[in-house]
């Protein structure tokens, strides 16, 4: 160790050593901190490229834009730092490249590239840095709305004519595009559809050959209503008697005003009908002449009639009773080899008759008929029931009468 002392050469190491630690202690006491060291990045400059759209700002109810260039490439030059912090924070979206137009009439125009949106310290470039615009004067014309139905419906029904409500629209854009436009057109969907189909369906401008056009439509949706209904036929209408007016009254006359209906339904339901069975009346509460409205009844299998009630004038008068004598009874289903003979009554039958006093006037006993059934009946004598058929709106007052019969070989 003392012969290290000695040298001139340790001596003079030992004391550049000393030095540099007493200056690092006297740093240390006067800042009470690390020395601060700035870190490249914090001066380093980098470049961010991207694309962006232009919007052009003008009197949009006035006039018509085209921007024969739509995006410009973006270049963002700035510190990593600045730039890394601004696109961490999604603020790439908010800076905005627009024309101003606000001030431009028609015509066509190299207008300049402008941006807002980025906060200082940011660089902005744009290339290009000029479009090239068009302005024209916005048009306006009035057109009908037309519907296109897609798919087909149901197996077996139809679609009626479409309602579209509104029934016109205004469309508005440049002349070039107004003249393009053929049809404007509201497209819904009735595929498989068995019931009426009413849908809010938006519209669309259509070139004659089929394209659809840019141009605004006010307004831009469309109600269509199509009606889906089945197949059906028209036919004449029938009724039946259920209840005959009250005791001491009779039908002097039925007019039926709905004289025809169509019904609705699979195609052979309906084919099967020549003429529809209508209603049962119910005349037991009526004395006078009355028009009345009856439903009509639903056949199983078919979908509607239309209408579905008829409309009948009845006429209800005061009855009158009239006696027929000697009605001929005629014999009906006698077997081949059988003759039968009718021993009683032996010269026909008396038939009691109630009706309306005009009706009855114009009858005579040519109009009634008196038979008996003697379908499978053997070589005998035998006591059958006598059956009564009377012109329609009479009632026959006979209570049950029988004829005695007899069945032999011819």
């Amino acid at each position: 160790m003392d012969n290290w002392l000695k040298n001139n050469n340790v001596v003079k190491g030992l004391s550049v050593i000393l030095a540099i630690m007493l200056w690092l202690v006297v740093s240390l006491d006067k800042t009470g901190t690390t020395p601060n060291i700035t870190s490249p990045t914090d001066t380093t400059t980098n470049t961010y490229l991207y694309e962006a759209q232009i919007e052009p700002r003008y009197n949009d109810n006035q006039y018509i834009v085209s921007l024969l260039t739509k995006q410009v490439n973006v270049s963002l030059n700035a510190t990593t730092y600045l730039l890394d912090k601004f696109r961490n924070q999604d603020n790439i979206d908010k800076g905005t490249f627009y024309v101003d137009l606000t001030n431009y009439e028609e015509g066509s125009f190299d207008v300049p590239v402008k941006h807002t949106g980025f906060p200082e310290g940011i660089e902005v470039n744009v290339a290009p840095k000029t479009i090239r615009v068009k302005i024209e004067a916005k048009q306006r014309l009035e057109m009908e709305v037309f519907s296109d139905q897609l798919g087909s419906v149901a197996e077996g029904f139809q679609a009626g004519e479409p309602i579209i409500k509104p029934k016109k629209v205004h469309i508005t854009g440049s002349k070039e595009e107004i003249d393009k436009v053929a049809y404007v057109k509201a497209f819904i969907n009735i595929e498989g559809a068995d019931k009426p189909v009413t849908r809010e369906v938006p519209l669309k401008a259509i070139d004659r050959n089929g394209n659809i056009l840019e141009v605004d439509i006010t307004p831009q949706t469309a109600e269509v209503s199509i009606p889906i209904t089945s197949p059906f036929v028209t036919l004449p209408i029938t009724y039946k008697i259920n209840q005959y007016p009250p005791k001491g009254y009779a039908i002097e006359s039925i007019q039926l005003n709905t004289k025809e209906i169509s019904i609705y339904g699979p195609t052979e339901i309906i084919n099967a009908y020549d003429v529809y069975p209508g209603p049962s009346l119910d005349l037991s509460q009526l004395t006078s002449k009355e028009i009345i409205q009856v439903p009509v009844p639903l056949v199983g299998g078919l979908t509607k009639t239309e209408p579905d009630f008829i409309e009948l004038e009845v006429n209800i008068v005061l009855a009158e009773i009239k006696t027929f004598r000697q009605v001929p009874i005629k014999i009906n289903g006698l077997r081949d080899g059988l003759k039968a003979n009718i021993q009683d009554p032996a010269n026909g039958i008396d038939i009691v008759v109630e009706g309306a006093p005009k009706i009855l006037d114009q009858l005579d006993t040519s109009d009634i008929q008196v038979y008996v059934d003697l379908t499978n009946l053997p070589i005998g004598t035998h006591e059958v029931p006598m059956q009564i058929n009377i012109p329609l709106y009479l009632e026959h007052l006979n209570k049950e009468i029988r004829a005695q019969v007899e069945i032999t070989k011819e």
